[in-house]
């Protein structure tokens, strides 16, 4: 006899539909579900860029700042900000309205910079240290070698005098800023252990004398140049300035008094390759040139000029900021013995070689040379001045850069 199945296909029919709905519902939950975390994924991720880039967009008013700076020119620094604030100069920065930061005054030569970016309302803090150097930080800079031969003495710390010490504008000795020496090359000490409170060495270098120290970053004098501005450097490189005077040199021989304002001497104007001061050189008063004389001895052919202040006494008793000489290439005369010379100022022949390399020459200012060797006994005076610090650097650098929390960035 044949029989009916229809009712069981039903059945199985009915029981089939409930197997896909149930798998169609758990497909369905399991979508919404990577939807949902897929969508808290691109939030994660777009809160990430924002935070990122809003990193960059503080840093962009780091970087506005630094311009700001570089605009001030060697004018003491001042506390600023930038940002939607009545006590703010700029309310904000041109390609990166994003951004507010303060620069904090901390002494005429340093700020604290705080920065903060915002992007699709997420900030980013960052702080950062901005310094310039002095031009002349100390009282002799060879680039090449320092040697102390014989008894020059030793700086005493208890006094702050010896052979190389600090004075202020009478010529007292004082304790800051402390009277150092320093190289990019060896310092040797054979007698006296450590004429100076400190030599100093930069990378590369290295010293014999007691009081010896490791200096972080670079100090790498280059020649003066003869077209402003000068390729970037740390010290800034001297540069002729357009306008300027020809060499005031007669037969050789700079004149007894010398008006403020810029010379220039090359190979055509000192015929015997050399140059002199005067048994007596002063600086006349005037409001040229910030009052003071600066010298460029620049060849422009690979003549050796040398430049001698033998049996002169140069700029005595004046302010060494006032007296500038910028020497490239040739040598150094210091004179010797009872010849040597008296210069109050600024000496900067990075390249020059010293001839008569004795103890005797008495400087005060700031020497910088490519070699300084003192051969003899207790006769060698170099005096830093005081006064050295008013000549600051017109770069400036970043130091101690961190991220910090946003709410730390804060307008007057």
């Amino acid at each position: 006899m044949r029989m009916n199945n229809s009712p069981k296909r039903g059945r199985d029919e009915r029981g089939s539909i409930i197997v896909i709905m149930a798998v169609i519902m758990i497909l369905m939950t399991l979508s919404v579900a990577v939807l949902a975390r897929t969508l808290s994924g691109l939030a994660s991720t777009r809160q990430g860029q924002d935070f990122s880039s809003a990193l960059a967009t503080a840093d962009a008013g780091l970087s506005d700042a630094l311009f700001r700076f570089d605009q001030q020119g060697t004018t003491a620094a001042t506390t600023f900000c930038v940002g939607p604030n009545a006590a703010c100069s700029v309310s904000s920065v041109s390609g990166a309205p994003g951004v507010q930061y303060t620069a904090r005054r901390v002494d005429d030569n340093t700020y604290t910079v705080l920065s903060k970016g915002i992007v699709n309302g997420q900030p980013h803090g960052i702080q950062a240290t901005v310094k310039r150097s002095f031009l002349y930080p100390f009282a002799v800079f060879a680039k090449t070698s320092i040697t102390f031969n014989g008894n020059t003495g030793n700086y005493d710390p208890t006094t702050s005098t010896g052979p190389i010490e600090t004075v202020d504008s009478t010529g007292t000795p004082v304790s800051s800023p402390a009277a150092d020496v320093a190289s990019n090359g060896q310092i040797t000490c054979q007698g006296s252990n450590s004429p100076a409170h400190q030599q100093d060495y930069f990378k590369g270098g290295g010293t014999s004398c007691n009081n010896g120290y490791l200096t972080p970053g670079t100090y790498n004098p280059q020649n003066p140049v003869l077209t402003c501005p000068a390729v970037p450097n740390s010290p800034t490189t001297p540069c002729l300035p357009a306008s300027h005077n020809p060499c005031p040199a007669v037969n050789g021989v700079l004149p007894g008094i010398l008006s403020p304002g810029a010379y220039y001497c090359s190979q055509t104007d000192l015929t015997t390759a050399s140059l002199s001061f005067p048994s007596t050189f002063t600086v006349a008063s005037g409001s040229v040139n910030n009052g003071a004389v600066e010298i460029y001895v620049i060849p422009t052919d690979s003549t050796s000029i040398t430049l001698s202040i033998s049996d002169a006494t140069v700029n005595q008793n004046g302010d060494p900021t006032k007296l500038r000489v910028y020497l490239a290439g040739g040598k150094l005369d210091p004179g010797n013995g009872a010849h040597s010379g008296d210069f109050t100022g600024i000496m900067y022949a990075p390249s020059a070689q010293e001839t008569n390399p004795s103890c005797g020459a008495n400087w005060r200012g700031s020497l910088v040379v490519n070699t300084f060797t003192c051969n003899g006994g207790p006769h060698l005076k170099v005096r830093y001045d005081t006064r050295m610090l008013s000549l600051a650097d017109s770069s400036w650098l970043v130091s101690d850069y961190t991220e910090i929390p946003s709410a730390r960035v804060t307008l007057p």
